[in-house]
This record gives structure tokens, C-alpha cells and sequence, in this order.
């Protein structure tokens, strides 16, 4: 064996215990932080705090403020050979102009073995989030350049190399004699998909160039470039986390491994939040590793443990141990304000011993709490939330109170006041006005139509969002948002929806989206006339008659005014009523013709909506709901054959 062969053995050997594979190049993935080393590493689909500049630079887009991260970790501890591998890691990240800039974040970490051998890392990050008006919302982008660079001292054997595999000969060694260090620029990229509101998908590639950092210029030794796939699970205080991995392995293969990870939160208002995280990890070259984690955070301080074992591979070891401190710059956002504000209300829960967890809601109308009332009415959320509190000692263990603090200090966290002096609300916050204000009441279908349809008209207000999610958690209704690349408001995205379903002849479905329009916008011209032609393709001619004659009367074109009259007059004969049937000429008419209607008229009318209700329902799967429109029609009319049918098929399929 050579001398530079004995060397280059000496070097593998002296490493080997800083792996836990067989050797591999320089730079091996040691992780960085204490959580996420906790989690196994599966961050890639999650990437939701500062660790992203190292794992996944897209996800520096989700920081809100700035942050900074000092860690430090101990590998193998334990070794009989008294090996000591430590890394050493520092970390900033800042949102530029708000975040409308994107976040830029920096790097710097050292890994050492024992002072004889060191790579250095220094690595600066941007991660960017495309507009919300943009096609691309869903997708985060972001990159890093890194500056890599290893070394080690020479020990006695430089000068007294080893000769003939046994003795030392007092020469100098031509290998541990020359370059000991090396450097080379790298980079990463990966992007996220936010799937759903709590689903997301990550890519990353690290070491994207695959750098050659060999000591010796004719030696290859390049960097191991690594493919990351994750998806991600998130709700209010729970993680889940699913990571696959790929990178070349020392044989030339591609080695694979799978981690799946999980995080839970336990909230406390006044002492802390305190985490616990765990994984198991399953790969090739028989890679097991367990991983655990804890984390205390309180105020703008966080504290992070990570413990991990490979299973199998390095014995005598007490494991990996990794510490990191976390400081959160600038004041708490707004998601974290409205988190406080739950909490509070929780802590005060556990301190009334009958209280039992409601779903209802109390009523601003109850007489215990009209100046709460008076308060809301003036839209002074913040003085309302603060009096409520102060009355709930009273009022608890009554659970609707408890549901109506609970809703009442969500809105005071995103909105304390609404109040608008000296000029008129523009639409936007009307509707904003008007759903909080039916979320406040209970009305939580209406309001979080309102909702969405103020967040449509002003995409750009973070606060807005952020509400129309936080109380679609509280109400349990999937906020209806509006694409952002759509940028006529919810009333037109509604009539859009309704046109396509139209084209496609789902003439119910495209009533259903008209409905949810007119619910809140009743006067809207071109609504009325394309739900008086859904009704008029189902069949329902006095409601399409109904629905245009009211767009009749709002229509100012003489031309249009006629059609819709020839429309009316078609709709009411095929109804077996006189062709010479007018319109009515105001908006009023509506009124006074609906009070000239003959009870069978009415019932008649009455019977089309219940079977077209029933028939919605039939169709998405709620037989109990479609069981009871029916029963309606066979109380008006209990001779009525199709409703009969339709009930009766119901009760077959729920056999």
C-alpha cells in the first residue's frame, strides 16, 4: 500500500465516526437548528421559520418578521476513541418592504472534528411569495448562493510519514504536505405549492452545482447534490410532515431514504408554549434513525432541543444532541394577536368547574349584555371585547358566552374598530362590517359569504384574509374565496361560476351560485335575468317569471325591457296563466303581485322551490336534507306523485 493511499485511509477513517453512512464526500447533510433536527429533517414541505435558508429557501417567504437563530450541536457523544464533532451555526432572515420584497436571509455554521478537521459554510437566501392577484399565488419561490470551504491541520504525520504500511520514516508525506484547505461557491433552489390551506407541497435541490472541493486539484471530490420532495399537514398547534430523499451515494447509486414527522403545540397564555416533535426515518445502506424534539417558546424566545439515533449503524453512542435559540424581532402578528385572544378565553374556561365545550353562540340581544351590544353596534370590537371579558366571571359557566368571547376577540384581534367618520363606507367594508356582524350573531353561512366577498374586493389587505380563515376555522366553513388572478369581485365570480355550469347544461347547479349572489346582492340585474333562465331550463316558470320580472324593473334599456317582457309572457303561458300577463313597473310591483296571488298560486310556487331544493340536495349525497323538502311538498299538497316518488326512493337508498 502507498503512502498516499495509507493517507487518504488515515483521513476516511478519522471522519468516519462524523457519518452515519459509510464515508462520503465532504459537506454531508448535518442538519441545521435544533427543531427541525428534532423532526428528522422533514422540513421541505414545511419550511415555515428561519431554518428554510438551509433546508428550503422558499420558505423564507412565510416569515412575517424578522428573526434570528444561534445552535449548537454535539454528534456521536460518547465515542470510545474521545472524538469530539461539534457544529456550530448562526442565522438572520428579514422580510423585505413588509414582504412585498420578498425575505432575505444569511447563513453561517461551522462543523469541526476534534481541531483537526473544518468546513465552514457561509450561505446567503431569498425566498419570494407571488402576489395574491396573480395566477401564481399558491407558489413560493427562493435560492441561495453558498460559499463552502474545508480544511485541516497538519499533525505530526505530515512530517514522518508512514513508509511500507508499518514504520515511520522521517520523510515528509507529499499528500498531508500539501493543500490543506479548499473552497468553492454552491447553490440551492426550491420552490413550495400551498395545495390547500393546510396542505402543502416542497421541492428542493441542494447543492445544486455538486461543487469539486478535492484538496488537490487533480482529485474529484464534488459536493453530494441532494433532491428533497415533502408535503406538509398544518393546523392551528399540529404538524405533520412527510420528507423523500435522494443523492448519490459513494458507489455511484442513487440512495433513497423516507421520513415522516410530526409536531404538537401545547399553548399557555402566561407560561409559554411548550412543543414536542418526533420522526423515524427508513432509507437504503440500512439507514434507521429515530429523532425527537422540545421546544419552549415565550414572548420572542424560543428554545429548541433535538435528540436523534441512527439505528444500527455507529455503536457506543449516546446519540446527536442539538440546542438552538430563537429570537423574534418586532411586535407579535396578527395570526399570533388572535391566538392570544382564544387563549385567554380557554384560561378562563378552565377556571369555571361545570363548563362544559358549547358550539352555540350567546345573543348580542340578551339584556345581560346590551352595553356589549351598544359597543359591537358602534363597531368598537376592541372595547366590546374588553367589557365581555370583564362580565364573563358573571355570566360563566353559561357556554354560549364562552362561544360569543371566543368569536368576539377574533375580530377585535384583526379589526379593534370599524368606525369610519366623515365619509361613507366604501363596499368592501360594508360587507365587512355586515359579516362580522352575522358571524358575530351566529350567522355563520352569511357571514362568511360577506366575508369573502369584502376579501375579493380588496385582496391586498393581509388582516382581512387572514379573518376570513380564522373564522372559517371557528364556524367550520370552508372560506369561498375568490382566484386572485379575478378581479371583478365575489358577485361576478358567482355569475362566472354559473355561466360555465350553465354552458354544461347543470342548470341546478348553476341556480345554486345564483342564489348565493342574490343573497347578498338581491338588486343585481344580470343575476336576476340568468336565474329566471335557470329556473325557466328546470322547468320552474313562476319563479322565472318571478326572478324577471323583477329584473324588469330594474332594467332602464327599452329593448332589454321588451325581451324580458316577451320572456315573462312565455314563462307565465307555459305556467297556463294569460299571455297578456304585465310586468310589474317598479320594484315594489313584486310586492303588491305577490299579494294578488291566489293561495294555489302561492303553494304552487312554493312546491316548485321545495322540489328544486330537494332535488339539490338528491344530488350532492344529503338524502336526510332532500327527505325533508319533500315531506314539505307532501304537506301542501299530499297527493302530490312525484315528490312521493322521489321520498320514497330516498328511504330505499338509506336502507
Amino acid at each position: 500500500m502507498s503512502i498516499r493511499t495509507i493517507a487518504r485511509a488515515a483521513a476516511a477513517l478519522a471522519l468516519l465516526p462524523a457519518l452515519c453512512l459509510p464515508a462520503r464526500a465532504a459537506f454531508e447533510d448535518l442538519g441545521f437548528g435544533a427543531r427541525v433536527p428534532g423532526m428528522g429533517d422533514a422540513f421541505t414541505g414545511v419550511a415555515d421559520d428561519l431554518s428554510s435558508v438551509y433546508y428550503n429557501p422558499a420558505g423564507l417567504a412565510n416569515l412575517e418578521r424578522p428573526k434570528a437563530m444561534a445552535s449548537h450541536a454535539i454528534f456521536y457523544s460518547g465515542l470510545s476513541d474521545g472524538s469530539n464533532l461539534g457544529l456550530s451555526s448562526l442565522a438572520f432572515a428579514a422580510p423585505v418592504s413588509s414582504g412585498r420584497g420578498g425575505t432575505i436571509g444569511g447563513l453561517w455554521q461551522q462543523f469541526s472534528l476534534s481541531g483537526v478537521y473544518y468546513e465552514k459554510t457561509a450561505q446567503v437566501a431569498w425566498g419570494y411569495s407571488f402576489d395574491k392577484r396573480s395566477r401564481y399565488e399558491k407558489f413560493s419561490v427562493g435560492a441561495s448562493l453558498k460559499y463552502l470551504s474545508h480544511g485541516f491541520s497538519r499533525l505530526g504525520e505530515t512530517y514522518n510519514a508512514v513508509e511500507s504500511g508499518v514504520l515511520q520514516n522521517g520523510n515528509t508525506d507529499p499528500v498531508l504536505a500539501g493543500a490543506n484547505s479548499k473552497s468553492a461557491l454552491d447553490a440551492d433552489v426550491g420552490g413550495l405549492y400551498r395545495l390547500t390551506r393546510r396542505w402543502t407541497l416542497g421541492a428542493a435541490v441542494l447543492n445544486a452545482m455538486s461543487s469539486n472541493v478535492a484538496f488537490s486539484g487533480g482529485d474529484k471530490d464534488a459536493v453530494p447534490r441532494r433532491l428533497r420532495f415533502g408535503a406538509s399537514f398544518k393546523s392551528l398547534w399540529l404538524l405533520l410532515a412527510a420528507d423523500a430523499r435522494m443523492q448519490k451515494g459513494p458507489d455511484g447509486k442513487n440512495d433513497k431514504q423516507l421520513v415522516f414527522a410530526a409536531e404538537k403545540i401545547f399553548p399557555s397564555l402566561d407560561k409559554g408554549d411548550l412543543g414536542v416533535r418526533a420522526s423515524l426515518g427508513v432509507g437504503d445502506r440500512e439507514f434507521r434513525q429515530a429523532t425527537a424534539g422540545l421546544s419552549y417558546k415565550i414572548q420572542k424566545i424560543q428554545l429548541d432541543y433535538g435528540f436523534s439515533l441512527p439505528l444500527g449503524t455507529v455503536k457506543e453512542t449516546a446519540g446527536n444532541h442539538k440546542v438552538a435559540l430563537t429570537y423574534h424581532f418586532g411586535s407579535a402578528t396578527q395570526s399570533e394577536l388572535a391566538e392570544a385572544e382564544l387563549l385567554d378565553q380557554y384560561k378562563r374556561l378552565r377556571e369555571a368547574k361545570d363548563y362544559k365545550s358549547p358550539r352555540e353562540t350567546a345573543s348580542l340581544n340578551d339584556p345581560r349584555l346590551a352595553d356589549v351590544k351598544a359597543l359591537v353596534l358602534k363597531e368598537d370590537y376592541y372595547s366590546a371585547n374588553k367589557l365581555l371579558l370583564e362580565k364573563a366571571n358573571d355570566l360563566l359557566p353559561d357556554s354560549s358566552v364562552v362561544g360569543l368571547t371566543k368569536r368576539l376577540s377574533t375580530v377585535a384581534a384583526f379589526y379593534p374598530s370599524l368606525a369610519v367618520e366623515g365619509r361613507k363606507k366604501y363596499r368592501w367594508e360594508q360587507l365587512l362590517s355586515a359579516g362580522i356582524r352575522d358571524f358575530l350573531n351566529g350567522a355563520d353561512q352569511r357571514a362568511m359569504k360577506e366575508l369573502a366577498y369584502a376579501q375579493s374586493l380588496d385582496q391586498q389587505d393581509s388582516a382581512l384574509s387572514n379573518l376570513l380563515d380564522r373564522v372559517g376555522e371557528i364556524a367550520r366553513v370552508t372560506p369561498d374565496r375568490v382566484p386572485s388572478d379575478f378581479s371583478r369581485g365575489w358577485a361576478e365570480y358567482k355569475i362566472t361560476e354559473s355561466d360555465e355550469l350553465y354552458a354544461k347544461k347543470r342548470y341546478s347547479e348553476a341556480l345554486r351560485k345564483l342564489d348565493e349572489m342574490l343573497e347578498l346582492e338581491p338588486d343585481n340585474l344580470l343575476g336576476l335575468k340568468k336565474s329566471g333562465s335557470c329556473n325557466y331550463m328546470l322547468g320552474s316558470y313562476a319563479r322565472a317569471a318571478y326572478e324577471w320580472q323583477r329584473a324588469a324593473a330594474l332594467e332602464t334599456d327599452p329593448l332589454e325591457k321588451a325581451k324580458l317582457t316577451k320572456m315573462i309572457d312565455e314563462a307565465r303561458l307555459k305556467q297556463g296563466k294569460a299571455a297578456d300577463w304585465q310586468p310589474p313597473a317598479g320594484p315594489a310591483a313584486g310586492v303588491a303581485e305577490e299579494k294578488t296571488e291566489t293561495k294555489a298560486e302561492k303553494d304552487a310556487r312554493e312546491i316548485e322551490k321545495l322540489y328544486q331544493t330537494g332535488a339539490d340536495y338528491y344530488a350532492k349525497g344529503e338524502y336526510g336534507r332532500a327527505a325533508d323538502a319533500f315531506r314539505k311538498i307532501l304537506t301542501i299538497d299530499p297527493q302530490n306523485g312525484q315528490a312521493r316518488k322521489a321520498l320514497e326512493r330516498i328511504i330505499r337508498l338509506s336502507r
